[in-house]
C-alpha cells in the first residue's frame, strides 16, 4: 500500500496527538510497515481511507491498536548494566536510610516506605530487575529491619499489549539470556513449557498500570526513584519539558531521577543537580550548583 507525503503527515500528526511520539520526516517507512496491517484489516485500500476512519472513531479500540503497533519496546533485564550497579551500590543504601527515618516518625507512613516508578516499563524487565535487586538487598541487610514490603514499585507503559506480557511475567529463552545470570535464573524463574515464569516473590513487588505520559500523571503520587530510560528520545521538546516538570514535582526532596544514556535534562530545566556514580549519570533536586562526582565512584 502506497503512502503519500500528505497521508504520512496526517498519520504522524494523529500519532503525536494520541501518544506524543514525534516521528521524523524520514520515517515514512515506519508508518507504512506498522500501520498497513491495521489498515488492511479495516478493509481500507488507501491510508487516506484509514485516516478518515480513525478520525471518525469508526474502528473499535483503534487508538490502542495503533499505539501497540507504533511504539518501540526494546528492553532487557538489567539493560546496560551500569545503571543497575549504581542503583545497587549507591541508591539502595540511601533508600534504606529513608525507610529507617520514615519508620522512626511518630506517625510512620502506612504501606511502602519508599516508592519507585519504572516509567515506560515495556514488558516488565526493568521493573523486575529492580525488584530482584531490592529483594537481594533486603536479604543481605536483615539487621536493618527492612522487608520487601517497605518498597513499592509502580511500572507503567502506554501499550496494553506490553503491559499484558509484563503482568504475565513470562519470558522466552532469548529474553532470559539477555541479562539474567544462571544464579538468578535458578532463584527467580521456573520453566513452564516454552516460557520462563518469574517467581511470585518478585512479581508481587510490582504494580502495573497503563499511563500515557502526554496526559497529566501527577495523580500517581510521590516517588523516591523514577526510572524513565530511553523514553524521552521519542518526544519533542515541549512534551519532554512537561514530563520532566511533573517528575520534579513528584520526586521527594532526596529522590533520584534516572534517564537513558542518550537522554538528559540540559536545555529543559535547571532544577536538577547532575550526579555521577561511575559511568552512570542521574539527577537529584537541586541543592547546590554544578555537577557532583561521588566519592569512590
Amino acid at each position: 500500500m502506497e503512502l503519500s507525503k500528505q497521508e504520512f503527515d496526517l498519520l504522524r500528526k494523529y500519532i503525536h496527538d494520541i501518544c506524543g511520539l514525534a516521528i521524523s520526516e524520514n520515517k515514512s517507512y515506519l508508518i507504512r510497515q506498522r500501520l498497513e496491517p491495521l489498515a488492511m484489516r479495516a478493509g481500507c485500500k488507501t491510508f487516506s481511507q484509514f485516516h478518515q476512519l480513525i478520525q471518525q472513531n469508526a474502528l473499535p479500540k483503534v487508538q490502542e491498536h495503533i499505539i501497540n503497533a507504533i511504539t518501540t519496546n526494546e528492553t532487557a533485564f538489567f539493560r546496560d548494566g551500569h545503571p543497575f550497579e549504581a542503583f545497587k551500590a549507591y541508591i539502595l543504601p540511601k533508600l534504606g536510610k529513608m525507610i529507617r527515618d520514615r519508620k522512626a516518625r511518630v506517625t510512620p507512613r502506612k504501606g511502602p516506605k519508599v516508592r519507585l516508578w519504572s516509567a515506560g516499563a515495556s514488558s516488565g524487565q526493568e521493573a523486575y530487575s529492580l525488584s530482584m535487586l531490592i529483594h537481594e538487598h533486603v536479604a543481605a541487610n536483615r539487621h536493618l529491619l527492612m522487608s520487601d514490603a517497605d518498597f513499592g514499585i509502580l511500572a507503567t507503559d502506554i501499550s496494553s499489549q506490553m503491559l499484558s506480557k509484563a503482568l504475565a511475567g513470562e519470558y522466552t529463552d532469548a529474553e532470559i539470556r539477555r541479562g539474567i545470570s544462571p544464579d538468578r535464573l535458578t532463584r527467580y524463574f521456573k520453566k513452564e513449557r516454552a516460557h520462563w515464569t518469574i517467581s511470585s516473590t518478585i512479581r508481587s513487588m510490582v504494580e502495573f498500570r497503563q499511563v500515557n505520559l502526554i496526559r497529566p500523571f501527577v495523580m500517581l503520587g510521590g516517588f523516591d526513584v523514577i526510572f524513565c530510560r530511553n523514553v524521552l528520545i521519542y518526544f519533542d521538546l515541549d512534551t519532554k519539558t512537561r514530563i520532566i516538570s511533573q517528575f520534579f514535582n513528584m520526586l521527594s526532596d532526596e529522590g533520584f531521577l534516572i534517564l537513558g544514556a542518550t537522554e538528559n535534562v540540559y536545555g529543559i530545566t535547571d532544577k536538577f543537580d547532575s550526579v555521577y556514580h561511575g559511568p552512570t549519570l542521574f539527577y537529584r533536586k537541586q541543592q547546590t550548583c554544578g555537577v557532583l562526582k561521588l566519592k569512590n565512584s
